[in-house]
């Protein structure tokens, strides 16, 4: 009884361990209370669902133009994006308009304007681009272009803060030849205090003269405006600076020479005739030039002499006062040798001569760019230019066709 006893005890026992052995197993084949069951033939080996999404690269815009190196004006400009599609391009230069440029159809090349740089300047280049995701791409670089093969520069006459006479031009001269004259033109920019009515004369491709149709009007002021930085003249030559001169117009003093009939001289001073002076002129074989002529200097205690002009027959004359009329040699001036001439006949080598008296008065009420009128109806006419200040013997209308607008 006893051992049956302890026999039902260890195989009620084992009937509890295996039924609660049978509902650990049927709970280990179940999923969490809030999720789903797990397939039984779910392959471990799959991780597809947990690779990450690719991405793609961003775009990368490069320049031709190298930072290193001197740009030469013929050199191309370009931008160009790989792996995206460029959004705006800008190329910018301190006090100049942006450079222009087209951008292809497929937004991948940007081409800078051709002959559209400039020389020893330095630019910046901004771009943006985008990939094909929209990822944002920016590039900022600077480049320097090359110095000009030749310098553009210009000699201006008259120099500035002068007080010149009425019938002083302005005289521009290039130091290279201008290819294209209207451009070169436009970039000569005059201001008066007074209303002028004036036109510029082309004597060449170097060289430009202003004058108003009739002299100016006494006291007016004169700014001349040079703009020839950044201009290409041509031939590699450009302007790298500009310039500003400024002058003043004197009162009027016109004289007004007659070697023909009277040999006298007419002062008119603001208008008025203010002095008539017996003079002198050239000789026959030396006739005083005919035309209208410009004071180019004054000078006192000149010294003539016969090797000057080429003369065989020899002198050595002192004139007190001068005021020089040609760069060949023709002045008014004192004459004291010729006294008995004067009034009279024409003696001299091409000068006109005067008593001290009136060359001293004369020299003391002129300025350098008066106008003095000379008829002389057997000398040669006065050069236009090369000789003086010959541009008042061209008519009106031939000296404005001489514009080149």
């Amino acid at each position: 009884m006893g051992n049956r006893g302890r026999m039902r005890s260890v195989v009620r026992r084992a009937g509890v361990l295996a039924a609660l052995l049978a509902m650990v197993l049927v709970v280990g084949c179940q999923s969490k209370s809030t999720g789903d069951p797990i397939e039984a033939n779910a392959n471990p080996g799959n991780r597809s669902a947990a690779t990450p999404k690719k991405t793609t690269p961003p775009a990368k815009i490069t320049l031709s133009a190298k930072k290193s190196a001197k740009v030469a004006l013929t050199d191309p400009v370009k931008v160009s994006v790989s792996g995206g599609k460029l959004e705006k391009v800008t190329v910018t230069s301190e006090g100049v308009a942006d450079l222009q440029g087209t951008l292809n159809a497929a937004r991948t090349a940007w081409t800078a304007k051709a002959d559209a740089l400039l020389p020893a300047r330095t630019y910046t280049v901004t771009a943006s681009a985008k990939n094909a995701d929209g990822r944002a791409t920016d590039l900022s670089q600077t480049f320097t272009t090359a110095p000009p093969a030749k310098v553009l520069g210009t000699d201006i006459t008259p120099l500035n803060g002068y007080n010149v006479g009425v019938g002083m031009p302005i005289i521009v001269k290039f130091t290279e030849p201008v290819k294209d004259r209207a451009a070169a033109q436009k970039r000569l920019v005059l201001e008066t205090s007074k209303p002028v009515e004036g036109a510029w004369h082309w004597f060449s491709d170097s060289e430009v003269h202003y004058r108003p149709k009739t002299y100016w009007p006494a006291h007016t002021n004169v700014t001349l405006k040079v703009n020839t930085k950044d201009f290409d003249a041509g031939n590699g030559a450009w302007g790298i600076r500009d310039k500003v001169r400024t002058f003043s117009i004197t009162n009027s003093v016109v004289t007004k020479v007659d070697l023909d009939r009277t040999h006298t001289a007419k002062v008119y001073v603001d208008g008025k005739l203010a002095r008539t002076i017996d003079v002198t002129g050239g000789k026959k074989g030396w006739r005083t030039r005919n035309g209208t002529k410009v004071i180019l200097e004054k000078r006192e205690n000149v010294l003539f002499k016969n090797e000057a002009i080429g003369e065989k027959e020899h002198y050595r004359l002192t004139g007190r006062w001068a005021l020089r009329l040609t760069w060949s040699g023709e002045f008014l001036h004192t004459a004291t040798w010729s006294t008995s001439s004067q009034g009279r006949a024409n003696v001299s080598h091409g000068c006109v001569g005067m008593n001290t008296k009136d060359s001293d008065w004369l020299w003391h009420v002129s300025h350098v760019g008066d106008p003095v009128e000379v008829s002389s109806k057997d000398g040669s006419p006065m050069q236009t230019t090369g000789n003086g200040y010959g541009d008042w013997n061209v008519s009106w209308t031939d000296w404005k066709a001489g514009s080149a607008l």
